[in-house]
Parts: structure tokens; C-alpha cells; sequence
């Protein structure tokens, strides 16, 4: 994976001693971590900890430095906006391009986290302007190709996008010719996916 030199990849560990430190703001998966385990994530931690430590990115408290602390920071209240892809049954496919967006609006993002499914997390904070719609260009390349698998074959995937805002979240599930929004007993159906995005944003 192709990164700039000012983006900050965390281990699964280290993201995991970062997220304890977030007061609650933190909703990213940890792939290589067994979160539903208390003793797992306890052991992550510290690990993570430790680590941050070695690369200079916390004091020897714990305390996230530098990157890190730019990191910290900037995770506020949770994330703005999150792009992933999921199966059929909804679950949320690790392999699958995973982003979440940071900032006080969709229009006014400062950091981009970038979950691999080898468990490294890339965040780039003040990225430049156009995260938002590289997420959009994606949510429409799907409406218009969907997914394929590596061996040509259909996969039976959809990406998900989904807005915090003031009054709640907003989602809508992208797959090839479809936009909904995923909401009520019968989701709402779009035309394009700048309708759906329309309605994320409005």
C-alpha cells in the first residue's frame, strides 16, 4: 500500500492503546485483535503501549506524543463518516476497503483512518481536500461495476456508507445498480448514488 511520508501506521496493539485512551470515541475494528476477550485486549494494550514507547510515539506512562497525540486528539466524539464493505449477511468484510473520515463535518475533514485487514491503521491527519469524495467516486464505481472477486466471479458484497450528524446517523448500502438507505421496514430506494449521497448530507 502506497502511504506519504506524513501518514502514521499503527499496529493493531498500538490503535488498541490509543483507543483506550479515547473516552469512548473510538468504533474502528481491530482485525488481529479478539475484542470480544477482556484478557486479549488487555494484552494488546499493553503490548501497543510498549511500542509506542520504543518508536518514540508515547512517554513511558503511556502518554501518546507527537503523531500519536495528533492522532488522539482528532478522534473527538468518533468518526464523521465510514466507508466499508460488507457481505451479504451485513457482516463487515476485513479484506475490504475500510475508511473512516474525521472532522466537525463531511466538508471539513482532518484525519483519514485507513483499516487494513493485516491489521496496520494508517491515519493521515489534515489529509488535503477531496477525502470525502474519493469516498463518493468509490460508492459510485461500485453502483455502476460492484465488486469481483479475485478469480473474476461475482462476490456478493456491498459497500456501506454512513454520515454522523447531528441528529443521528445516516447509512446507505451501494452495490451494483442499487442505493438504500437501510431505514424502516422498506429502505428507501435512489436513482444514482449522488441522490443517496444528497440525502446522507442534507
Amino acid at each position: 500500500m502506497m502511504t506519504s511520508p506524513d501518514t502514521l501506521r499503527l499496529t493493531d496493539d498500538e490503535a488498541a492503546a490509543i483507543a483506550i485512551l479515547a473516552s469512548g470515541a473510538w468504533r474502528t475494528p481491530l482485525p488481529t485483535v479478539n475484542e470480544a476477550s477482556d484478557a486479549d485486549l488487555a494484552a494488546a494494550v499493553l503490548r501497543g503501549r510498549r511500542s509506542l514507547v520504543v518508536r518514540d510515539l508515547a512517554e513511558p506512562d503511556g502518554t501518546p506524543v507527537a503523531a500519536a497525540a495528533e492522532v488522539l486528539k482528532r478522534l473527538g466524539t468518533g468518526p464523521r463518516a465510514l466507508f466499508m464493505v460488507v457481505g451479504g449477511d451485513g457482516a463487515w468484510i476485513p479484506s475490504g476497503f475500510t475508511v473512516y473520515l474525521y472532522g466537525a463535518t463531511v466538508a471539513e475533514i482532518e484525519m483519514s483512518h485507513l483499516v487494513a485487514a493485516s491489521g496496520v491503521h494508517y491515519f493521515r491527519v489534515a489529509p488535503p481536500p477531496g477525502q470525502w469524495g474519493a469516498l463518493t467516486g468509490l460508492a459510485e464505481a461500485i453502483f455502476a461495476d460492484g465488486f469481483t472477486a479475485a478469480d473474476g466471479g461475482p462476490q456478493p458484497a456491498a459497500a456501506v456508507l454512513n454520515v454522523v450528524r447531528p441528529d443521528g446517523v445516516r447509512g446507505v448500502r451501494v452495490a451494483r445498480g442499487s442505493a438504500t438507505s437501510g431505514r424502516g421496514p422498506v429502505p428507501a430506494s435512489f436513482p444514482s448514488v449522488a441522490d443517496a449521497i444528497s440525502w446522507l448530507v442534507a
